[in-house]
């Protein structure tokens, strides 16, 4: 083009007529577009390199090539889980007897330890239980031998009421009962007899008065028997 342009401007300086400078003008004209195309080519050259690759992720065989592998490792995966299965099975066939043994001898120790820690709290509880029954026993001998008269006696005997009455709180918290004595009928477990009397109130073998009080643990074990007199 540049070089029919050349061609164009040396006959337009040899014969300056009216033709040679339409064909200039064309030939100009012409060079000039194709110089715009050239560079809308190139502009538009990279952006169809940079789709590419987007292209050739999205193709079907890229795909189809992806889901086979896909495909492939979930296979192996499942594989290697039967192959897992059939190993838990021999071993259940080789060691089952033997950890169906352990695991039952795991749970008898579990039980025993359970037991044996139920007891010591029992043991412990009616230990402490006998202690502060001696704690009791004071209180009850005094508030038999004394009689509060004036108002500073009475405060004086509500503050040691108050007390006692705090600690059969706390024994009923801890599963500690008195034992029924009064209008029921004799219980060697229960009752320890002092003294046989006669009574017009009460028939024979029933229980006609606490000399002092007895205790129990959970409703079944003596913590201390009640000493009794029983009607005769």
């Amino acid at each position: 083009i540049c070089a029919s342009l050349s061609v164009s401007i040396e006959g337009f300086a040899i014969r300056p007529n009216s033709l040679n400078v339409a064909v200039f003008t064309r030939q100009s004209s012409t060079c000039m577009f194709a110089e715009e195309a050239d560079e809308e080519a190139s502009s538009e050259e990279p952006a169809a390199k940079d789709d590419a690759p987007d292209d050739i992720l999205n193709s079907p065989a890229f795909l189809q090539r992806k889901l086979d592998v896909l495909k492939s490792d979930i296979a192996k995966v499942e594989e290697d889980i039967e192959k897992a299965k059939a190993q838990v099975e021999e071993g259940k066939a080789e060691w089952g007897q033997q950890l169906d043994d352990l695991e039952g001898e795991f749970e008898s120790i579990q039980d025993r330890f359970s037991r044996q820690g139920k007891q010591g709290d029992e043991v412990a509880t009616i230990d402490v239980a006998r202690k502060m029954l001696e704690v009791l026993d004071n209180y009850d001998r005094a508030f038999a031998a004394i009689n509060a008269e004036t108002d500073e006696e009475k405060a004086i005997e509500a503050q040691y009421q108050a007390v006692y009455d705090r600690i059969l709180t706390i024994f009923t918290d801890l599963g500690i009962t008195e034992v029924e004595t009064v209008g029921i009928e004799f219980d060697y477990e229960y009752h320890q007899a002092v003294m046989q009397r006669p009574s017009d109130e009460y028939e024979e073998g029933i229980v006609c008065e606490e000399l002092q009080k007895g205790y129990i643990y959970n409703k079944e074990k003596l913590i201390r028997a009640a000493m009794v007199s029983v009607a005769a």
